[in-house]
């Protein structure tokens, strides 16, 4: 008989814990992690190690034509928190360890693009407002 009470308080005790547990709010977002700080990003492809450049992204060369990588920085992509929308045409999705979320477009010599981006928050369904990167490729000749 005691060893089955015994069980029995331990077992409530674990539930009431488990409740406890469950009611505890949960630890408040780091301030700054939202769709309001998302930058919209590119970078235009060449022989160098490229990072992602807020805002705006060009550079030269002498091919006819080369990629852009769009991508979004100031916000923490690694956890599936943001769904990033990539409103203008992308030959190319994928994520990267070290750019996040980004599509890809070609860019020809002496042309200038934007990508258009939305940044939808999956904890707080919040979106952010259009976000516009532009990028641009001149010649080296």
């Amino acid at each position: 008989m005691h060893r089955s009470l015994a069980g029995v308080a331990v077992a409530t005790a674990m539930s009431l814990s488990s409740a406890v547990l469950a009611e505890e709010p949960r630890a408040s977002e780091p301030q700054g992690l939202n769709v309001s700080s998302a930058m919209p990003a590119c970078f235009v492809d060449t022989s160098n190690w490229d990072y992602l450049s807020a805002y705006a992204c060009s550079a030269s060369g002498s091919a006819y034509s080369t990629i852009v990588s769009w991508g979004v920085l100031g916000i923490d992509q690694t956890g599936g928190r943001y769904t990033i929308q990539f409103l203008d045409s992308c030959y190319g999705h994928g994520y990267y360890q070290d750019t996040g979320y980004s599509c890809m477009t070609v860019i020809n010599k002496y042309d200038t693009l934007t990508q258009r981006i939305r940044v939808y928050d999956n904890l707080t369904g919040q979106w952010s407002a259009t976000l516009t990167a532009t990028a641009s490729y001149y010649g080296d000749d």
